[in-house]
């Protein structure tokens, strides 16, 4: 097991996300035995003040860690200066999401969709490469380490080529699947929500699947589509979860996987009830925004109720009953209220639900 050091700038009036990296971290079976947080503008060199650059080394030789992960996006040159003067391995928050995606993807479509991901992270970091190259070579002089630079920035961008249009070939026969079961009279429902809310969890109560489930992050990248027991031509799809935060290219490399949620008559907002207040409300609006391009249906399972009291359940319906939405608290793991759900989905997959924009747009937000 892999001993771990995290670290987080903080713009001042930021927020601290060191809880939501550890677990990342712990996804991977790595083990955290060190934080550190600095609230301060971005260093250029280090991203973090050198006197904590310091500080974080000496945390590294106390705890034996061999691995530091920054909550931040780092540069090219901040990862070789920082591994120059902390003698470990240093990544961020999103070549950690990354590996995991890497680990998790198992069928032909989520490896295209994780190799595309990581080129797309790696491609403006070579270019900086080879900026730095050329601002320290002498005028007129082309270096062979440019050379290579630019022979391997040529390959990569043929690949992303390729990838791109296998991924599309693959979203266009999806599209087609979509298109024969709504002809057939066939209605499709999806599961979405903040990673680790217990999507999976409830796509084997509701369709009597079995598929795999475990508490951490990121257990789904695959596209995943059942039918509904009890509900009669209706389809259900699980996909990946969501995250705060993800730059442009990491949603565009699993846009494919997020065109099903999109495309669904109804999405079924899965939230972990046990969350604090706080966090949910968060993740909900994480959620929602992702959700905000299309004019999707949505249904909110507030899940793992049985892991609440009854005072507490009632506390956060209360806040949540003030959303624009229908909430409907429910456990996955224990089956209650799935009865309610499978009505609420019948009744609902053709009917008037307030769209995910509208609720983005003033016309009701989370309180």
């Amino acid at each position: 097991m892999m001993r771990t050091v995290l670290v987080q700038r903080i713009q001042p009036g930021g927020r601290d996300e060191l809880g939501e990296l550890e677990e990342l971290a712990e996804t991977m079976g790595y083990e955290v035995v060190g934080k550190v947080v600095q609230v301060r503008e971005a260093d250029p060199a280090f991203q973090i003040g050198r006197g904590k650059v310091e500080e974080v080394a000496g945390l590294v030789r106390l705890k034996g860690a061999e691995l530091v992960i920054f909550a931040n996006q780092l540069t090219p040159s901040q990862l070789f200066n920082l591994s120059r003067v902390l003698g470990v391995e240093v990544m961020d928050r999103f070549q950690l999401i990354l590996e995991i995606f890497a680990r998790r993807a198992g069928s032909p479509e989520a490896k295209l969709q994780v190799e595309y991901a990581r080129l797309s992270y790696e491609l403006p970091r070579l270019r900086e490469r080879i900026r730095n190259l050329l601002s320290a070579e002498q005028p007129g002089f082309r270096g062979r380490g440019e050379y290579e630079l630019n022979m391997y920035l040529d390959m990569v961008k043929r690949r992303m080529a390729v990838l791109r249009r296998k991924l599309k070939a693959l979203a266009e026969s999806r599209e087609k699947r979509r298109s024969q079961r709504r002809r057939r009279g066939f209605r499709l429902v999806a599961l979405a929500g903040y990673t680790n809310a217990g999507k999976s969890t409830l796509l084997n109560a509701l369709t009597l699947s079995d598929v795999e489930v475990d508490s951490r992050m990121f257990t789904t990248l695959t596209v995943r589509t059942r039918a509904v027991k009890g509900c009669e031509k209706v389809l259900m799809t699980d996909s990946v979860g969501f995250i705060e935060g993800l730059p442009p290219w990491m949603v565009e490399a699993f846009k494919a996987a997020l065109e099903e949620i999109y495309s669904a008559d109804l999405v079924v907002l899965v939230v972990d009830g046990s969350d604090p207040m706080s966090e949910i409300l968060r993740k909900l609006k994480v959620s929602l925004e992702i959700l905000s391009g299309r004019e999707n249906r949505v249904l909110v399972a507030l899940n793992k109720v049985d892991l609440l009291s009854p005072r507490e359940l009632e506390e956060k319906m209360e806040v949540l009953g003030r959303l624009p939405l229908p909430v409907l608290p429910i456990s996955a793991k224990e089956g209650r209220n799935l009865d309610l759900l499978l009505e609420e989905i019948r009744k609902e997959v053709f009917g008037n639900m307030v769209p995910a924009r509208g609720i983005l747009s003033g016309k009701g937000s989370p309180p």
